[in-house]
């Protein structure tokens, strides 16, 4: 896909004003991505990952009061769309690397310009993966944290997802996600199960954003959205 027009959205975060990078016009975005993958528009391949979701933000206002680990030297974001939870990660834990991964490569341009906005663009890495694969050799039981927000959109994620970071963790490692709890909630929490331990489920309401957040949820109504945040550790 050609580079994407990109617009700039203030965000606050931690009581400061920070600007997050997202598409510009999304209707656009998703008519050149339909062209692009010749009309075979999937839950599989989700080009949604170019605006800033609520689980994102939820996740970002918890991380700011208490830290998933105390300290953390390496941490994965898988789904990373635009980078905002990479770049508050690498506020938060100012001696981590940060790997930004998605699938959708196109989203590289969005993490660096975030990097770039939040002054964190010598710690936060873009990387494209595909959870259907194996998890690159280098970072096999290598990170402290894995984190993800808004990823279960295709049952082939439920399948997929849970191994591939249980995978990426080190032993006494820890596996932090944000979701909406849409339908295939349920089935993820289960296929989690499988690979991990249920330390922690809360429950936050997010206010949804009009300023590109989630501008056609609230043009349906919406007005917040209940997020579930699972904390879980390898098994």
């Amino acid at each position: 896909m050609s580079k994407l027009n990109q617009r700039s959205i203030p965000v606050q975060w931690q009581g400061q004003d920070y600007s997050v990078w997202v598409v510009d016009n999304f209707d656009g975005y998703l008519d050149a991505f339909a062209l692009e993958v010749g009309g075979n528009l999937t839950d599989e391949r989700c080009p949604f990952g170019v605006l800033l979701w609520p689980s994102s933000r939820s996740l970002a206002d918890i991380f700011a009061e208490v830290k998933p680990l105390p300290e953390a030297k390496l941490i994965v974001e898988l789904g990373c769309g635009v980078g905002f939870l990479s770049c508050v990660l690498a506020k938060i834990y100012p001696e981590a690397k940060i790997y930004a991964c998605d699938y959708e490569e196109s989203l590289g341009s969005f993490v660096e310009q975030n990097a770039r906005a939040w002054g964190v663009e010598d710690r936060v890495e873009f990387r494209a993966i595909d959870w259907r694969r194996e998890p690159p050799s280098d970072l096999l039981s290598k990170a402290d944290l894995v984190v993800g927000a808004d990823l279960f959109y295709d049952d082939s994620h439920l399948e997929h997802l849970p191994p591939f970071a249980s995978q990426l963790l080190k032993a006494g490692g820890t596996l932090v996600l944000a979701d909406p709890r849409r339908f295939r909630f349920s089935k993820a929490l289960e296929e989690l199960q499988k690979h991990f331990h249920l330390l922690e489920q809360r429950e936050e309401d997010c206010a949804l954003d009009k300023e590109g957040i989630e501008e056609f949820m609230i043009g349906a109504g919406y007005r917040e959205q209940k997020i579930s945040i699972l904390t879980l550790s390898r098994i």
